[in-house]
Order: structure tokens, then C-alpha cells, then sequence
């Protein structure tokens, strides 16, 4: 009967603990228990993180500074009016008149003006138009890269608050199995067979893993506030994951794919391709600033001594300006344009590699992942078969508890290793997926489309 009960608990324990790893804090639909996938985990912290939101309000003043620039190439409507009272000095101007003071008596003047003007051509000005509409273009990727970053983090510690969970899951079937374990070497004692230390054997092993639990209990509270704090939700609040981080998954992709992927879609890389264009399209406009400026301007104006004698007059003229001289400011635009430019293209080839290494990197990590959840499973099963012959032997007599303590650490180290793989594959398997840019992904298509509405 004691065979059978050992046999039964060593099958279900690690069935009981796989299934708990979503587990959180508080028992599932507890009140305040904050049930989370990890789409809805990216969401909020997307949402709620300061990074994110200051991204978009530079993506908004990036437009409007191009509607800034955009205004100088349209017309320009101006109204304006006086009602004044003066006197002239008629001698400023040459006039004299003998016998009469130079400074004429007090008159009204009574004037109304509607002034416009636009600048027909303006190379410099059409340029920096473009430049500042590929501003708010270089705005946009960064916002996507910083949230590929959020994406990224906020997966990290879904698998960490995850890792600890079932740390905490598979230490609880310790206690319970090392409970029994110690039970079965009372009985031993009390029948004769067994010996006081081998009871007090059970009690060391049964203490370390309660002490092991009161640690991993810590561990995960820590990774539960590190996750709450990332989404923006309240400390007090308990978390269960939804989400399956364990579940096995496709192999990855071949090198020559992950590179053309990450190529395609690493926001970096296209962040870079829009501050060059930037860069490009600024030498443009300062090299534009040599061209002549051609400008129309009419005005149209009512004015008199009093209101009731006020006339009508216009003006239309044409305005041409051409620099000739500007002390070399131009030239010195051109050159920290172009030293900017330079700038970028070094970057962009330093990023390039950095984006190649990274994916060479994730790869090898993976692969090397999934060999370590292979073997772990396979130490797992190994370790479970030897507790049961090891308690069989020491029942029988044939075996010290010695020999029962070796194994019950060595379920334990296996069960503690096979949480490891599992998590350290699901960490690399979002590290590839973020060294690819299939991160992007994981963001909801509602968060997705806001960054890209532009």
C-alpha cells in the first residue's frame, strides 16, 4: 500500500505543479486578482508608460512644426488700422516756407490696410517643408522602437513573474512529497527498521524546502511588483497569468531568414533611414538658401484726415531677393548638414551589425535553450524514477536513508533546473523574436494602428 501511494504521489506531483505556472498571488477570480495575458500586459504598460506617451507628444509637435514650415510657402493675410493725431517737422524733408513754422499744426490721420503677401518661390522654403514632414517621420519609428522596447521588457518579466510562480508551484510538491517521505521514515522508525537519524535526516530536507519556499515566495512578490509597475496597476494587486510562456513552439527560423526579417522590420534600422533622409533633405534646404526668394504682395489701404473723407488706395508689387553676400552663413549651414549626415551613415553601418549580432546571438541562445528543456525533461524523469527506488530500497531495508536524501535532493535540483530551462526558453525565444523585430507582433493591433495613424 506504501508502494502505491509513493508511486501515485511521484506521478502527480509534477502533474499537479505544470498546470499552476499562470498562477499568481491570489486564487484565480479572487477580488483584486488582475487576470492578464500578455497581450493585455503590453497593452497597459504601452498605455501607462511615461517613455511611450513622451514619444507620442514629440510625434505631435513634430507635425506641428511641419505645418510651421508649411505656412511660409502659403499666402500670408495681415489687417491693420490707425487713428492718429500729428504734426511734421517740414524741414526733415527739405520744405521751408518763409515766414511759416517748420512744424506743421496738429492734423488727424485716419488709416485701414489689408496686406497680402506670399512667396511664389522659395526653394529653401519648399525644402525645409520636406525636412520637417520627414521629421515627424523619424518621430514615428522611434515611437515604434520604443515600443518593440516596451514589448520586450514587459515579455521579460511576464516570464519572470512566471519563473518564479512555478518555482513556488514545484517547491510546494517538495513539501508535500518530502512530508511523506518523512512519514514513511518514522513508520520506519517506529517498526524497528529505520533509525533516529534518519528522521532527522527528513526533517533537514523537509526545513530546506520550507526555507526554499519562504525565499521563492519572496522572489515572486518582487517579480509581481516589478510587472504591476510596468502596466500601471495597483501594488495591491494580485496577478494570474493567462498565458502558457511554457508552451513548445516552432523551431526557428534558419539564419538567412532572421537576418532578412530583421532587416525589414528592426525599427532601428528604419529609424536610421528616415533620419538620413532627413539629413539629406537639410543640406537641400541650405544649399536652396543661394537661390533667389520671388514674392507678390498687394495692399490695399482707406485713408484720410476723418473717417468721412477717407479714400482708397493700392499697392502691388512684386518682390525679388537675392542673396549675394551672407558672411558665409550659408556655407557653414551646408557644412554641419552635411556633418550630420555623416554622422547617421556611420551609425547606420555601426546599427547594422549590432542588428546582425543580435540575431546571431538570439539564435544560438534558443537552440541552446530547447537542448536544455530536452535534457531537463529527461533529468526530471530520471531523478522522480530514483526517489521511488531509493524509498523502495530503504523500505525494504537493503538501502540507508542516505541514500533516499541523494535522490530527494536530486528531484528537487531537477525540478528547480527544469523551471530554469523552461523559463530561460521562453526568455530567448522573445529575445529572437525582439532581434528579428517579430516583437511587433505581440503589440494589439489597437496600439499598433495609434502609432501609426500619422
Amino acid at each position: 500500500m506504501k508502494k502505491t501511494i509513493l508511486a501515485a504521489l511521484l506521478t502527480l506531483a509534477p502533474a499537479v505543479a505544470l498546470p499552476a505556472y499562470s498562477q499568481g498571488t491570489a486564487p484565480a477570480g479572487a477580488p483584486g486578482t488582475i487576470r492578464l495575458s500578455l497581450a493585455d500586459a503590453i497593452s497597459r504598460a504601452l498605455d501607462a508608460g511615461t517613455a511611450v506617451r513622451i514619444a507620442t507628444t514629440s510625434t505631435r509637435e513634430a507635425e506641428a512644426r511641419a505645418q510651421e514650415a508649411r505656412s511660409a510657402l502659403q499666402p500670408q493675410l495681415s489687417a491693420g488700422g490707425q487713428l492718429a493725431n500729428e504734426t511734421i517737422n517740414l524741414a526733415t524733408f527739405g520744405f521751408t516756407v518763409p515766414g511759416q513754422p517748420n512744424v506743421t499744426p496738429p492734423f488727424n490721420v485716419v488709416d485701414a490696410h489689408i496686406t497680402l503677401a506670399m512667396n511664389v518661390i522659395d526653394f529653401a522654403a519648399r525644402k525645409r517643408y520636406e525636412a520637417a514632414r520627414a521629421g515627424v517621420k523619424v518621430t514615428q519609428e522611434d515611437q515604434r522602437r520604443l515600443e518593440n522596447e516596451v514589448a520586450a521588457a514587459v515579455s521579460s518579466l511576464y516570464v519572470s513573474y512566471g519563473r518564479s510562480s512555478a518555482r513556488i508551484d514545484e517547491i510546494r510538491a517538495n513539501v508535500d512529497l518530502f512530508t511523506r517521505l518523512r512519514q514513511l521514515a518514522v513508520d520506519q522508525k517506529n517498526a524497528g527498521v529505520g533509525t533516529r537519524l534518519d528522521t532527522t535526516r527528513a526533517d533537514v530536507q523537509l526545513s530546506r524546502q520550507q526555507q526554499a519556499l519562504l525565499v521563492a515566495t519572496n522572489q515572486r512578490d518582487l517579480a509581481r511588483l516589478a510587472l504591476l509597475r510596468a502596466i500601471g496597476a495597483d501594488f495591491d494587486a494580485g496577478l494570474e497569468l493567462t498565458d502558457d510562456w511554457t508552451r513548445a513552439v516552432a523551431a526557428p527560423p534558419a539564419l538567412p531568414a532572421a537576418l532578412d526579417a530583421a532587416r525589414r522590420q528592426r525599427p532601428e534600422l528604419s529609424l536610421l533611414n528616415e533620419r538620413l533622409r532627413l539629413a539629406n533633405l537639410n543640406i537641400e534646404a541650405a544649399r536652396a538658401e543661394r537661390l533667389p526668394t520671388v514674392g507678390a504682395q498687394a495692399q490695399g489701404t482707406e485713408s484720410g484726415n476723418r473717417v468721412r473723407d477717407v479714400e482708397w488706395s493700392r499697392t502691388v508689387a512684386a518682390v525679388v531677393n537675392v542673396p549675394l553676400f551672407t558672411g558665409r552663413r550659408i556655407e557653414a549651414r551646408v557644412a554641419a548638414a552635411q556633418a550630420q549626415r555623416d554622422q547617421i551613415l556611420i551609425q547606420q553601418n555601426d546599427t547594422r551589425r549590432q542588428v546582425e549580432q543580435e540575431v546571431r546571438q538570439a539564435l544560438l541562445v534558443y537552440e541552446s535553450a530547447r537542448s536544455r528543456v530536452e535534457l531537463a525533461n529527461q533529468s526530471l524523469q530520471l531523478a522522480q524514477d530514483e526517489v521511488e527506488l531509493a524509498s523502495d530500497r530503504f523500505k525494504a531495508g537493503v538501502a540507508s536513508s542516505i541514500e533516499v536524501d541523494n535522490a530527494q535532493t536530486a528531484l528537487a535540483t531537477a525540478r528547480d533546473t527544469r523551471i530554469d530551462a523552461l523559463a530561460d526558453e521562453a526568455q530567448a525565444r522573445f529575445d529572437l523574436a525582439r532581434a528579428t523585430g517579430e516583437i511587433r507582433n505581440l503589440i494589439p493591433a489597437s496600439n499598433s494602428q495609434q502609432s501609426t495613424q500619422k
